[in-house]
């Protein structure tokens, strides 16, 4: 795959560093909103948020991608608390509350508001091989009466086509003075075409109750793959998560606290390695990732009114 070069990168940030597209506080962005509300000509908007201070809280009734360009965001994304960096990309709806609040001071954040009525039917079906984005897309515009937070997530590496076309799609929309073109609406779809390409490695996060189903089975597996070194904090790491956050949503899917569910894992394979391999006690005590055997024995007698070396006497076959 072609990749941009550094310098190719730079010459777009010296270029839209010319424009009239930095926002540097809640009322600015307020106030470009509701002016892009009122123009009936203006089907897409685009600004860059920098060195705001504080929480940006806003309404903004509108399908929207935000792309961290530089440094760090907290994100409050329907009440749920994430720390992401540069190469986070959020797709959402209109339904969907995101408060922001910038982390450093080179933190750049770069939004895309699009009205209902730029999704004509030919961009749309144009999108239609993009099988994923194509229905969040048509399922947020025809089933509006819903009214259900629609969102994905996507950490790319700022190395990717995905910083490249957002800066592309950013100059091509001030530069036409925020009206709407082919030019425009093709940097869109090179924009999306690429955020599904490479959507299988970058999904870190998805709305919806069955997504969050499914992201807490991504947990326990991941968490079951790494049973020696896991932590909460490096967990909610991987996940791109507060340990708080993590914490509740493993709480409120297993009934368990993190703690709880990583013992009940362990356990489940220290009666399968003893029931089912050699391995010494001390090996299986070290392949699951403790390092005090005398606390290892005590969680585990509790559990089966067992000894290890009891346990697999009794229950070898």
């Amino acid at each position: 795959m072609y990749r941009f070069t550094h310098q190719q990168h730079e010459h777009f940030y010296r270029y839209l560093e010319t424009l009239d597209c930095y926002i540097t506080s809640e009322t600015g962005m307020i106030e470009e909103l509701q002016a892009f509300e009122h123009d009936d000509k203006r089907q897409i908007a685009s600004l860059v948020c920098q060195n705001t201070k504080g929480t940006l809280k806003f309404s903004a009734p509108y399908l929207r991608i935000l792309y961290i360009l530089e440094g760090e965001v907290k994100l409050l994304l329907d009440g749920k608390e994430l720390y992401h960096c540069a190469g986070t990309l959020i797709l959402s709806n209109q339904y969907t509350t995101i408060d922001y609040e910038e982390l450093s001071l080179e933190t750049k954040i770069v939004s895309f508001y699009f009205k209902s009525d730029y999704f004509s039917d030919s961009l749309l079906n144009q999108l239609s091989e993009e099988t994923s984005l194509y229905r969040f897309f048509v399922e947020s515009l025809k089933k509006q009466d819903e009214k259900i937070g629609r969102y994905y997530v996507f950490a790319f590496d700022t190395t990717d086509d995905v910083h490249f076309y957002c800066l592309l799609l950013l100059k091509q929309i001030v530069k036409m003075r925020y009206f709407n073109n082919k030019v425009t609406k093709s940097a869109f779809l090179l924009l999306i075409v690429e955020i599904s390409q490479l959507a299988d490695k970058a999904l870190c996060i998805k709305d919806s109750f069955i997504s969050s189903e499914l992201l807490i089975f991504e947990v326990l597996g991941y968490m079951e793959n790494h049973l020696q070194t896991v932590t909460l904090e490096n967990v909610a790491k991987k996940f791109h998560f507060h340990p708080n956050y993590l914490s509740s949503l493993v709480k409120q899917n297993t009934q368990q606290t993190f703690t709880e569910c990583l013992i009940a894992l362990r356990l489940n394979y220290a009666k399968q390695y003893l029931t089912q391999t050699d391995l010494t006690i001390q090996e299986i005590i070290e392949n699951l990732g403790y390092s005090d055997k005398a606390f290892f024995f005590k969680v585990f007698k509790k559990e089966t009114g067992y000894t290890p070396g009891a346990y697999r006497r009794a229950k070898k076959f």
